[in-house]
């Protein structure tokens, strides 16, 4: 197995699900369950890929509460090596309140630990030998920011892979973008990401803009199913049909399903955007990011739902 990297955002989710009414300011609403999950989407993406049957390497900043020891000891269950992850006894870890009504979902983050995570929290032996270098939830990770352009050139000069899901910028900004997209190998954005980074309309557009400006631009559109440019040539490839539970991490799932099956596989991106849809169609079926588990030969089999 070759060994991959998953750096960015660390912190936990508190789910509050099946909102009675609309929140709005100074009104308390019920909900119909409560749920404390693995949030960060660094953290999904590594468990997702570990139990693929990956070698997932995680790193990050975390306090010492029962908030960080649950993220650490959730990671160490699905298989993911954190013996390189930072405790910093001064810091309290990330957590990120999920509103979830009819499937729609505002989520509030407070960053903690997350937000002071930088390369100084990098030992040099995380990065060693390292096959692949996946980044991702970066623009709440503050002091990292500045710094990924010198991660993705350390990554490039070891011979490793690199790439990005940089998730949603809530400045819509987009900082230092420019200067990631032409060192990363693969991108990974939601369809209003793209629209944003882009300004195009459509993703259909934005996909053809960002592959002006990365190698292979991938853009999840939902129970749309994912696009991908490739070799100059666009691929859509749809998204299996399920009975959703939680769609909390499938795009995470999704980010795993592709790295998995086109690092350990050899798949082409074409292809492994077909087995990252039936690993994210899957994890919709459970609660949270994590439950799911797939096993590679789970995906294969979900696969066999795709139109």
């Amino acid at each position: 197995m070759k060994k991959v990297v998953f750096l960015g955002d660390f912190n936990v989710d508190l789910i509050l699900d099946g909102l009675e009414a609309a929140a709005v300011p100074d009104r308390e609403v019920g909900c119909a369950s409560f749920d404390i999950a693995m949030g960060a989407s660094s953290c999904i993406a590594a468990c997702a890929y570990a139990s693929l049957g990956g070698s997932a390497w995680a790193g990050g900043l975390s306090g010492p509460d029962d908030f960080g020891r649950f993220m650490r000891d959730g990671l160490q269950e699905c298989g993911v090596r954190t013996d390189m992850m930072r405790i910093d006894p001064s810091l309290k870890t990330g957590v990120t309140v999920n509103l979830v009504r009819d499937g729609a979902r505002i989520q509030v983050t407070w960053p903690g630990s997350m937000g002071k995570f930088s390369l100084a929290d990098i030992p040099d032996g995380l990065l060693d030998g390292m096959a692949h270098l996946h980044v991702s939830g970066i623009y709440h990770a503050k002091a990292l920011l500045p710094q990924v352009s010198d991660l993705l050139a350390r990554a490039a000069a070891t011979g490793a892979t690199c790439s990005l899901d940089c998730q949603w910028d809530p400045a819509g900004r987009w900082e230092h973008l420019e200067e990631w997209l032409p060192r990363i190998d693969w991108l990974f954005a939601n369809a209003d990401e793209a629209r944003s980074m882009t300004g195009r309309a459509g993703p259909a557009d934005a996909l053809r803009a960002l592959a002006d400006r990365t190698r292979c631009p991938v853009i999840k559109n939902g129970a749309a199913g994912a696009s991908v440019m490739a070799d100059g040539r666009r691929v859509d490839q749809p998204a299996p049909r399920v009975e959703v539970v939680d769609t909390i991490g499938a795009g995470d799932n999704f980010d795993a399903g592709f790295l998995y099956a086109a690092i350990e596989m050899g798949m082409a991106p074409p292809d492994a955007v077909r087995a990252a849809n039936a690993a994210a169609g899957r994890s919709c079926t459970f609660r949270g990011g994590t439950l799911a588990r797939s096993t590679w030969q789970d995906v294969i089999s979900f696969m066999g739902r795709l139109p």
